[in-house]
């Protein structure tokens, strides 16, 4: 299974992204390039900081060379780094493979995805409740009124998940399974998912000090990065009742803390 990096970067001004990631893609596999815009549950028992308190210029997922321990971003880029949060994840070979082909027919057919009505009903009603619970939430609903002016199109949601020990990842593996219908009627797809590589004497924290080898029971355990037609989709699906009845049943009894 090979070995990505998932990288969280704020950029030094007069940086870009965009340029960022041309540059980089010169002598990198750059899987995935998104920009970060909104934390819906925020990280309370792990990486707190810098994780909801640096402002993030951009997701990457890498791929370095194989048979390598070669830094993925160049020294010429580095430079250009503020701040950095570096997670090693095992990604299947077939997933990363197809990932392009799949993100392409995702995004294609984003456009002709109906909502399902879940999410005016509930606003209709008045009801709101916390983000931290994956429900619908003032600062949510705020965040999608704004983001849909300027971007009414395809969003990836980046998951960090660690379990509760014992049972945590068996109930989210059912909680998987079940997700699978209920977002998929509203777009909703995982285009990757990855087990975290536990650090041995690697950097996670933005001033790149080493932290020394950390247990498995104290950092994250997967990655999942998953498409939803737009940040709409996305609400409308916390709002139905089908996808609160599996994310109480099992997706709430998981883990011990997300992201």
């Amino acid at each position: 299974m090979p070995i990505c990096t998932l990288h969280l970067l704020a950029l030094k001004e007069p940086a870009d992204a965009q340029s960022y990631v041309q540059e980089l893609q010169k002598s990198t596999k750059v899987i995935l390039a998104s920009r970060p815009r909104h934390i819906v549950i925020h990280p309370t028992n792990l990486d707190t900081a810098p994780l909801a308190t640096e402002t993030w210029d951009l997701l990457l997922l890498l791929q370095p060379k194989p048979n390598t321990t070669e830094d993925p971003i160049p020294t010429s880029l580095r430079t250009a780094i503020k701040s950095e949060y570096k997670i090693p994840t095992g990604i299947p070979s077939k997933l990363i493979t197809s990932y392009a082909t799949r993100n392409k027919v995702l995004q294609d057919k984003a456009s002709s995805i109906p909502l399902t009505g879940s999410l005016e009903r509930l606003l209709a009603s008045g009801s709101k409740s916390s983000s931290q619970n994956l429900e619908i939430s003032p600062s949510l609903v705020s965040f999608m009124d704004e983001l849909s002016k300027t971007h009414p199109g395809p969003v990836t949601m980046l998951n960090l998940l660690h379990f509760q020990q014992p049972g945590g990842k068996q109930s989210y593996y059912q909680y998987g399974q079940a997700f699978i219908p209920v977002a998929g009627k509203r777009g909703g797809d995982a285009k990757l998912v990855g087990n975290v590589v536990t650090p041995q004497n690697d950097s996670k924290d933005a001033s790149s000090s080493s932290r020394g080898a950390v247990a498995e029971e104290e950092w994250w355990n997967e990655i999942s990065l998953v498409h939803y037609p737009s940040i709409r989709h996305f609400c409308d699906m916390l709002a139905g009742d089908d996808y609160q009845a599996i994310n109480e049943k099992y997706r709430l009894s998981s883990w011990a803390g997300t992201s």
